[in-house]
C-alpha cells in the first residue's frame, strides 16, 4: 500500500498507505530481489512497492483483500508480464505450486499482525524469506530473549522456526492515514536446517501457545490437561518455572519430553 495518500483507507482492513518514495527505495535495495526470485506481496494497494519490485524478479503475485485496488492494479498487469494479483485473504490462502519456492513480503495491517505471521510460518517449506513491515512493538516482541517482559509465543516461534532478523524502525510519519505507532522492517529467512521438525510443530505449537496464555502461572499449573499421565516430564523438567524463564529451545526440549518424540 503506498503514494496514494487521496485514497480513502479502510480502517476494516488496517489500511496505512505509505508516502514516501525514499522509502520505498529502501525497503527494495533490503530485500535485494533477484531476477530468478518469485515473490508473493501482501496487501500491495495502489502498488507502489508492486511497481518497483515487478520488473525486477521472474514473477511478482500480489493478494490483495481490497477489491477497490483492481484500478491500480490492472495497469501494472498490462504494463509488467511477471506481474499477477488476485483478490483474496492471505490467511486463508496456500502458495500454489507454481509459486514455491517463494519470497514473501508486505506491508502488513497492525490488527492482524500476529496471524499473518503465523501464517507465515505454517508455510516456512515453502517460503525462502519473509520481508514484512509491521507495528514496531511486535517486531520487538519477535526478537525478545528469554526472561524479558516482551519475550511470549511469537518469540519463540521466530527463534525456532526462522533466522529473525529486526532491520530498521520507521516512523508513523510516512504514512497516510497516520497510524497511532511508529513501525518497523522484520526479515524471516527459513532453510532446510530448521530445528523443529514437521512431526514436533503442532505438538510445539500446542505447549507454547498453553503456556502462554496463562503466563503468570508455573508450568505445572498452565500445562495440567497436557501433562496429565505424564509423571516422567516432573522427574527431568522443572515444572516449577513459568514460561517466560524458558529459553525456545528449552520449550522444543520440553514438547520432546512430554510426547516423547
Amino acid at each position: 500500500m503506498g503514494l496514494r495518500p487521496d485514497l480513502r483507507a479502510f480502517k476494516k482492513w488496517g489500511q496505512n498507505f505509505i508516502t514516501d518514495p525514499s522509502l520505498l527505495g529502501k525497503l527494495v535495495r533490503t530485500v535485494d530481489p533477484k531476477p530468478d526470485d518469485t515473490m508473493v506481496e501482501i496487501g500491495p494497494g495502489s502498488g507502489a512497492l508492486t511497481r518497483l519490485f515487478a520488473p525486477l524478479v521472474s514473477k511478482l503475485h500480489a493478494i490483495e483483500i481490497d477489491e477497490r485496488m483492481g484500478e491500480f492494479l490492472d495497469p501494472i498487469c498490462s504494463e509488467v508480464t511477471s506481474f499477477s494479483y488476485e483478490h483474496g485473504d492471505f490467511l486463508k490462502w496456500s502458495p500454489p505450486a507454481e509459486l514455491v519456492p517463494l519470497r514473501l513480503i508486505g506491508n502488513i495491517p497492525y490488527y492482524i499482525t500476529s496471524p499473518l505471521i503465523l501464517q507465515a510460518f505454517a508455510h516456512h517449506e515453502e517460503i525462502i524469506d519473509v520481508h514484512f513491515l509491521m507495528q514496531k512493538e511486535v517486531g520487538k516482541r519477535l526478537v525478545a530473549p528469554h526472561g524479558s517482559k516482551k519475550y511470549g509465543i511469537l518469540s519463540v516461534y521466530a527463534a525456532l522456526f526462522a533466522k529473525t532478523e529486526y532491520l530498521f524502525d520507521i516512523s508513523r510519519h510516512v504514512f497516510h492515514p497516520v497510524p497511532d505507532v511508529d513501525s518497523c522492517f522484520v526479515r524471516f529467512s527459513f532453510d532446510e536446517k530448521r530445528a523443529v521438525s514437521a512431526e514436533q510443530e503442532p505438538l510445539l505449537r500446542q505447549v507454547v501457545r498453553t503456556a502462554f496464555n496463562q503466563r503468570r502461572k508455573t508450568l505445572r499449573n498452565s500445562l495440567k490437561a497436557i501433562l496429565k499421565d505424564k509423571p516422567h516430564v516432573d522427574q527431568h523438567f522443572d515444572l516449577g518455572l513459568r514460561p517466560e524463564q524458558l529459553s525456545p529451545m528449552e520449550f522444543l526440549d520440553l514438547t520432546q519430553l512430554i510426547f516423547k518424540l
